[in-house]
């Protein structure tokens, strides 16, 4: 018997399940009505609400479908907030002297409605362009701020540079960083003395580990080798321009958990810092950390990590000039974080059309006695079984067994009905057993993976690349009935012709003893654990609502797909007014038919409908 399944469910039990309430899911919670709602200065409004709101207002709207993103950007100000108040108070603890400095690279999200939002946020905040476009892009945002920072990173030629100078002699601050011995060459032939203001960029020699730790290290592609570091220094010294090297940066990943890892790089760029110091670069006033926070997508991380981080950069820095007998002052610290402070500001909410089961009702009997004497004495194994390597065991047998080719539709059919009823009798029996960790990876089929798939309006491809291209999770949330114990999981495909149109990963939260849900299937783990298939509260009322994938708005924006030619949802946005009010505004429809053909070469077809689904009827 799974005792865990007898006991009443709460609504706190959802919020562990689902993540929210906390880190950096705080803004979002569950009512005590089951309703996942949007919280901010404790004013709530649930995701039923602004459906039908908008239905109402925007429904016979051009673009109008049933899915959409929904723009959040006062989380933007609150992460920007959140970074420069953990590191005042990590210099504060420290006692550290340098100042902070921060700056936003556009490559993250270049939508203006993400963009405009980070400006309005912070005063000092600062800009980092990566091409010649996004230079554009910063110049025009900036044109009354010119007195902010804009760091210019990435592959140099020399328009870019003549676009740097330019901005330069406009009155903008720029700061421009050498990648190569070449791009040294033509910023010292292009570039007067007084007007430049330089950043190496450095290979970071250490190892990291993160999402990304295939960028860092001498195989990354950016930034200046040791050996093209000399080069750059002699040439500089020769041609007297070391006065203009005034930073030095270097990226150590993308999305980084490891605490200690900043600890480490800031030390190592600390005395890179102190060395180029003593080598006559006598203006090194600034190390750019450059990214590396991570979001905490899997609410996992410590509470308090955004502080961590800060505290473990500038240990780093103190220990480095520490090794120097502290002979140079303490460098002022920038960073360039993006993910970390757009990731929440957006959401894609996807409409359920339909669930489609994978098994059979298994009410019914089988009429092939060979096969049911099978299923008993698979039963009887089950349920004599001691230990979960018995039930593996038992599961691999069974699946072989019955996976042997069969002809015809009606053995087949009674083949998938016992299957279903016998990995039922597993679930309950692993749940039985006091679950406490299980390595699903030794099963020839997982008998806790989902049996119904939900197809959403949407596409993986445009929503979420970053999950088909590095595996990236993200959170999913149904919208009701979390009041509830889960009846089951299921995978959340999209309606897209590619198998890798699914988003089905779930991180089993960390908890005391394993929760399940009414099938028996984990949804907590002990130590936590990415899992498959999402908990949804009544599975036939999931085509009533909708699933939020959360913490999309870092780099989604910038690198979709269209894919089939389903192109881009429509825009909302979403504002707690200083009086209390919930605003929300529709921005944009849907990519149009004709517009998506356009696209690709195909002129005066389609018309101006969206590609996506009306929804179920």
């Amino acid at each position: 018997m799974n005792i865990v399944s007898e006991e009443k469910w709460s609504v706190e039990q959802s919020r562990l399940v689902y993540g929210v309430g906390r880190k950096d899911l705080h803004f979002l919670d569950i009512t005590e009505e089951g309703e996942l709602c949007i919280r901010l200065r404790d004013q709530t409004i649930t995701f039923r609400e602004i459906l039908e709101r908008l239905e109402k207002k925007n429904g016979h709207t051009a673009g109008y479908t049933s899915s959409f993103t929904l723009r959040i950007p006062q989380l933007i100000a609150m992460q920007i907030k959140k970074i420069r108040s953990a590191f005042k108070k990590a210099m504060r603890d420290l006692d550290y002297t340098g100042e902070f400095r921060v700056v936003f690279p556009v490559k993250v999200n270049q939508r203006s409605d993400c963009v405009i939002p980070v400006v309005k946020s912070d005063r000092d905040y600062g800009m980092e362009a990566g091409t010649k476009t996004e230079l554009l892009l910063i110049k025009s945002v900036l044109q009354d701020e010119r007195q902010r920072q804009i760091v210019c990173n990435g592959a140099k030629d020399p328009e870019y540079l003549e676009l740097i100078l330019r901005c330069i002699n406009e009155g903008y601050n720029m700061s421009v960083s050498v990648e190569s011995l070449h791009e040294a060459k033509m910023i010292i032939d292009m570039f007067p003395v007084e007007k430049t203001n330089l950043v190496l960029r450095i290979k970071p020699y250490l190892s990291v580990e993160g999402h990304w730790s295939h960028s860092t290290g001498r195989d990354s592609k950016f930034g200046l080798s040791i050996h093209d570091l000399h080069d750059v220094l002699d040439l500089l010294n020769e041609k007297g321009f070391t006065s203009t090297v005034r930073t030095i940066l270097a990226h150590a990943g993308s999305q980084i958990e490891d605490l200690d890892a900043f600890k480490r790089f800031g030390r190592f760029m600390t005395n890179l810092y102190v060395e180029l110091r003593q080598r006559g670069l006598s203006e090194l006033r600034t190390i750019d950390f450059g990214g590396g926070l991570a979001i905490d997508y899997q609410s996992s991380l410590p509470d308090d990590f955004v502080y961590q981080y800060a505290r473990m950069l500038i240990e780093g820095v103190i220990a480095g000039l520490e090794d120097h007998k502290r002979r140079y002052p303490p460098p002022d610290i920038m960073i360039e974080s993006g993910r970390g402070v757009t990731a929440l500001a957006s959401l894609v909410v996807v409409k359920a059309l339909e669930v489609r089961s994978v098994f059979p009702p298994s009410d019914r009997e089988c009429s092939n006695d060979t096969i049911l004497r099978e299923e008993a004495v698979f039963k009887e194994r089950i349920n004599g079984a001691k230990t979960l390597d018995d039930l593996v065991d038992i599961s691999n047998e069974f699946h072989e067994r019955f996976s042997q080719d069969l002809i015809g539709l009606d053995p087949i059919l009674e083949r998938e009905r016992v299957t279903g009823r016998l990995e039922r009798a597993l679930r309950a029996k692993a749940s039985s057993m006091g679950l406490r960790s299980f390595d699903s990876e030794k099963l020839e089929r997982s008998f806790w993976h989902p049996e119904h798939v939900v197809i959403g309006n949407f596409s993986v491809f445009n929503s979420i690349a970053d999950h088909v291209l590095v595996s990236q999770h993200f959170p999913v949330i149904p919208i009701h009935d979390l009041h509830l114990r889960p009846e089951t999981t299921v995978r959340l495909v999209d309606i897209t012709c590619d198998s890798d149109g699914e988003i089905s990963q779930f991180y089993l939260q960390d908890s005391e003893r394993p929760l399940f849900t009414r099938d028996n299937r984990p949804v907590t783990m002990p130590g936590g654990k990415m899992g498959h298939g999402i908990p949804v509260g009544i599975l036939e009322r999931v085509v009533d609502g909708c699933f939020v994938l959360a913490l999309t708005g870092a780099y989604q924006d910038a690198i979709e797909m269209d894919h089939n030619l389903l192109g881009d949802l429509p825009d909302v946005e979403l504002i707690l007014q200083d009086d209390d009010q919930w605003h929300l505004r529709w921005v944009t429809g849907a990519e149009s038919i004709r517009h998506l053909l356009e696209d690709v070469g195909y002129q005066n077809l389609g018309n101006d409908e969206d590609p996506y689904m009306n929804g179920a009827e």
